[in-house]
């Protein structure tokens, strides 16, 4: 009688020290992981041996009974192999990934309670740095599509993590996935992140990359109106407008930031679009004369200055030459008128070709300067340079 009780409180005794043995694996992992994380940045050498001891205890934890139940194993599993692939620079760095974002799906199914929210969280957020280290290193080498993957999985733990948008975002861009590139930085404009001046700009000139003028300017607009004092901003708008063919539309919004940067040549210049593109060639002119006093060695001022007191002599020119043959005086009078312009235009025209001798335009504009005067010598000359090009 007394043998058989000794022997069933044996059973009893190993039964509960093997539970313990399971438990005490837990801890193991636990505290070798937690270990690694306190050494791996100041002592790799010591840190490398813990985590693989730690695998080795979740390993075992993972797989008894009494502990494989346990939310807490799968998240501290999830932990370690996260750390593991990301210290793993083969092959088997995402099947080590894989395993721990099959773990941590596996912890949320058994917290049933709910009663593990915050470490889940904590937990989250472990796996998604881990993620970010490893698209980092992929976007430093220039491996851009991996990078964005990377980053991508790290959003799926740690949804609308502005860092991981906008490491994703860039490496989408850089790799000229610009449908991904907008959707990235698209969930950044609401919030405050600290690079939203930037992304405002970018995100305009992928919409623009892929024809979409209507949500490049709006992007734009929303923009300038976040960061009234972007200049790259408020130009990049007027820019958008002008190609987008709003130049009557800007010319306020360009004189606008004329007067806060008097010394930029560009607002000058664009006016001098805006203002051609509205007829009032006077104001036009003097813009862009200004932008020429603003840089003396401008080229696309004297291009389109002399272009267009050309186009104001050839539109005289062509106005006598369909006069009838009975009215000579007014002929003359009229071709006088566009010789005056032609040669106005002589000086911008020539020093658009000495600031830039390999400009096709500024080059095919003054062979029209001289096919008008008929000087075949200089025709000749211009053809040849625009041939060499």
């Amino acid at each position: 009688m007394n043998t058989k009780s000794l022997i069933l409180m044996l059973a009893v005794s190993g039964l509960s020290f093997s539970a313990m043995a399971q438990k005490s694996a837990l801890n193991s992992a636990k505290s070798d992981y937690d270990s690694y994380s306190t050494l791996k940045g100041a002592s790799p050498a010591i840190a490398g041996p813990k985590l693989q001891a730690a695998k080795e205890s979740i390993d075992k934890a993972s797989l008894h009974e009494k502990t494989k139940g346990d939310p807490l194993t799968w998240l501290t599993k999830a932990k370690i192999y996260s750390a593991l692939a990301e210290a793993d620079s083969t092959s088997a760095s995402a099947t080590l990934a894989e395993e721990a974002a099959t773990a941590f799906t596996k912890a949320k199914e058994l917290d049933t309670t709910g009663a593990q929210k915050e470490e889940l969280a904590k937990t989250a957020q472990v796996l998604a740095y881990s993620q970010l280290i490893k698209g980092k290193g992929f976007l430093d080498n220039s491996k851009y599509a991996e990078a964005y993957k990377e980053f991508s999985k790290g959003l799926e733990y740690h949804p609308g993590d502005t860092t991981l948008n906008y490491a994703a975002g860039i490496s989408a861009m850089n790799g000229k996935d610009n449908a991904n590139a907008i959707a990235r930085f698209k969930e950044l404009t609401p919030t405050n992140y600290s690079q939203n001046e930037n992304i405002y700009t970018w995100l305009s000139m992928l919409y623009m990359q892929e024809k979409d003028t209507v949500n490049a300017l709006k992007t734009l607009n929303e923009g300038v109106s976040k960061f009234p004092n972007s200049k790259d901003l408020a130009t990049k708008e007027i820019e958008f407008n002008l190609m987008a063919g709003k130049e009557k539309e800007v010319i306020e919004k360009i004189n606008q930031q004329a007067t806060k940067d008097p010394s930029n040549k560009l607002f000058p210049f664009y006016l001098g679009i805006a203002y051609n593109a509205a007829n009032n060639l006077p104001k036009a002119e003097e813009s862009y004369k200004k932008a020429i006093a603003l840089d003396p060695a401008y080229t696309d001022a004297y291009i389109n200055l002399g272009g267009l007191m050309m186009n104001r002599g050839i539109e005289l020119y062509n106005k006598a030459n369909k006069l009838p043959a009975n009215k000579q005086t007014e002929y003359n009078a009229q071709m006088k008128l566009a010789m005056v312009e032609f040669d106005k235009a002589f000086p911008y025209l020539e020093k658009a070709t000495e600031l830039d001798a390999k400009s096709e335009l500024a080059l095919r504009n003054l062979k029209t300067y001289y096919q008008i005067k008929k000087n075949e010598a200089k025709m000749k000359e211009i053809d040849e340079k625009i041939k060499a090009l």
